[in-house]
């Protein structure tokens, strides 16, 4: 279902992808940002999740309601591999404007991880946006992943 609504890439914003290093175990990471479902604490977009079906599993679907304007914003948790990574994908706006987030984590020694993180917005609406508001979707990424390295690393030392 969603491999369909992601193939086209006439409408399709350049994904952000940025990395950084933590200095905390993937474990830490996961269970300080992402169980429960807690984008709230890291994504500096998202005001609260409603709906939430379940925890941080596959197939949880999930609402985002976003800061600006309290936008609501289903999502669906896929590929999700406790301590390793997971993918959220969204359809709104009746179709014409999707999200693919993606996030990994790579142990790197025995207290450091490696933090991929990818979004991107897709769809006739998901790419003007993109167009008209590409600075905003790269700081919204950049700045929720350096939240997550600055929670996990402060729970990692607790």
């Amino acid at each position: 279902f969603f491999n369909s609504h992601f193939s086209s890439k006439s409408t399709t914003m350049a994904p952000v992808d940025r990395s950084a290093v933590a200095e905390a175990t993937p474990e830490t990471i996961w269970k300080t940002c992402f169980v429960p479902m807690k984008w709230e604490s890291w994504d500096v977009d998202v005001d609260h999740l409603d709906n939430v079906s379940g925890e941080c599993v596959e197939g949880t679907t999930f609402n985002f309601v976003m800061k600006e304007g309290g936008t609501v914003v289903p999502n669906t948790l896929m590929d999700v591999e406790e301590n390793k990574t997971l993918t959220f994908l969204g359809v709104f706006a009746g179709g014409l404007m999707k999200n693919k987030g993606v996030i990994t984590l790579t142990p790197e020694g025995t207290d450091k991880t490696k933090i991929d993180y990818s979004f991107e917005l897709q769809g006739p609406l998901g790419w003007i946006f993109g167009k008209v508001k590409s600075q905003a979707v790269v700081s919204g990424t950049e700045e929720g992943l350096a939240n997550i390295v600055k929670l996990s690393e402060a729970a990692q030392k607790a």
